[in-house]
């Protein structure tokens, strides 16, 4: 049977040489999920089917698949190309299978761990990487089971890559705005390592249950961060998350259904719910149960989990059902799990779940020149003036964290107060993407015009939903015109999927 992709293939995105780095050659990558791979070829798209994939790739330019390099075949002068194959022995759901092709070339980063990129690049990604990968594998191991994959790669994509990363098993997809020069955004690494357990070895059956595949990946990584930096920073990024959580379920309204944990997916796009949600309300579940049933249980029912589902799909009942099962001689965790844990509103009820207690050691001076700005915004009466010693000390994190409470005070800075901030804290000048796409969004809250070109002018270069649909959001209601003019300009240059989600948020 010989198939073939057409222009509407969603899974595919084809770049010209001039949307890439060395602007020499054209690139090609994948994107499978939710359920974009039955735009490539004939498959059961869903994430309740798994099987083996071998790969027969030919192509002018080196070739990356999701799974183990087999052979290399000769050069065919006839086509001018080489023949690529892999293997993935592993069972997996066809959303996971992923390919690239382009100029790329790899360098290591650890002992079963290379980065790989753009040739141009790759000096940059090492710094980033070197030494960072193989640390968070160990502390996964260790709590979890032994990695299943042999390898761990990242490859890193052109600017148009739709999302933070994707955890296709060998090469992790990762988007460039990780690649920070600080390593302050190397933990998207640490997020997609873990769905080598939680998405990849044990798979949610639906995507009606996403969080299952989330909610745990954000879960390790944030234990994988504490083993690191000590417990203080599970609950730094946690708040962090929380705030995003926040975030979405205001966007969506309270009772949608796209803020529940199990979601009604019928005739829906599994992308129009994708969100925080999943994965911060997920991970506060998983945090529940963890407070609840206590770190010494919890911790020993993590390996039984992932050793009783391995290569399998399940759903948010049989998570349940695992863990009756599981504790069932154990009289005390049995009537925590019966009788003190609502599960019907865990898993069924809309908005936001109850907040845990957290430690606040990380954020508390982030709260604190939080709340002097919001007296400013207030128009309050007020001694405070800005001064660049403010934010010296904070790092890229907890600036992050400083602008997110910025952006959800109840008053709007005016214009004149943004300039104000601009010219202390030089947010606009920042080459870290959390930073600067936060510092547009109150840019633009606050309708200061002096920034709607230079928001439209970045959003034109990254592709990550993350980023984008936030900018182009904030730029439509300052400035419709522009947002829709901007939208077009670049909209070959992003990907299907965000080209999709971006036209719905801006009504075209």
């Amino acid at each position: 049977m010989k198939i073939s992709t057409t222009d509407d293939c969603t899974a595919l995105q084809w770049l010209t040489p001039e949307q890439t780095t060395g602007k020499k050659h054209p690139y090609m990558f994948s994107q499978c999920q939710a359920s974009h791979a039955r735009t490539i070829f004939p498959c059961a798209d869903t994430p309740a089917c798994k099987s083996t994939f071998s790969y027969s790739i030919r192509s002018p330019l080196p070739v990356v698949a999701s799974g183990l390099p087999t052979t290399l075949d000769s050069y065919d002068p006839k086509t001018k190309t080489l023949l690529y194959c892999f293997e993935q022995k592993n069972p997996i759901p066809a959303y996971l299978m992923a390919v690239a092709s382009g100029n790329i070339g790899s360098v290591q980063v650890g002992p079963r761990s290379w980065v790989y990129g753009e040739c141009e690049d790759l000096v940059r990604y090492k710094d980033e990487l070197d030494g960072e990968v193989e640390p968070f594998i160990e502390i996964a191991e260790k709590m979890i089971t032994p990695y299943a994959w042999s390898v761990y790669n990242v490859l890193v994509l052109p600017a148009s890559f739709p999302y933070g990363g994707m955890e296709n098993p060998v090469w992790t997809y990762a988007t460039p705005t990780i690649i920070s020069g600080d390593k302050s955004n190397i933990d998207v690494i640490a997020h997609e390592l873990a769905h080598s357990w939680s998405g990849n070895l044990v798979s949610n059956a639906g995507w009606n249950h996403f969080w299952l595949n989330e909610g745990w990946t954000v879960y390790i990584e944030r234990r994988i961060g504490a083993a690191l930096h000590g417990p203080a920073e599970f609950d730094f990024s946690a708040l962090i998350g929380w705030r995003a959580l926040e975030e979405s379920v205001k966007l969506f309204g309270e009772d949608h259904e796209f803020t529940k944990l199990i979601t009604n997916l019928v005739d829906q796009d599994p992308d129009d719910a994708f969100s925080s949600i999943p994965y911060e309300k997920g991970f506060t579940f998983l945090y529940h149960l963890d407070n609840s049933l206590g770190r010494e249980k919890w911790d020993k029912f993590i390996p039984h989990y992932f050793k009783t589902f391995a290569f399998k799909s399940l759903t948010s009942l049989d998570l349940q059902n695992t863990l009756f099962d599981f504790f069932k001689d154990d009289e005390a965790a049995t009537k925590v799990l019966k009788h003190d844990i609502d599960w019907e509103k865990w898993f069924f009820a809309p908005g936001m779940p109850p907040k845990p207690k957290f430690d606040t050691s990380l954020v508390d001076v982030c709260y604190e020149l939080a709340k002097k700005w919001e007296a400013v915004a207030a128009g309050d009466d007020t001694s405070f003036t800005p001064s660049p010693s403010d934010i010296k000390e904070l790092s890229s994190n907890q600036l992050v964290f400083f602008l997110d409470q910025l952006a959800q005070l109840p008053k709007p800075f005016t214009p004149k107060q943004v300039e104000m901030m601009a010219d202390n804290y030089h947010f606009g000048d920042s080459g870290n993407a959390e930073i600067i796409s936060r510092w547009y969004g109150i840019a633009l809250k606050a309708k200061d015009d002096k920034w709607y070109k230079p928001a439209a002018e970045w959003v034109g270069t990254v592709g990550r939903m993350k980023f984008v649909r936030p900018i182009f959001r904030g730029l439509n209601q300052c400035d419709h015109e522009l947002a829709v003019k901007t939208f077009e300009a670049h909209k070959t240059f992003y990907h299907p999927i965000c080209r999709n989600q971006v036209q719905k948020d801006l009504g075209l």
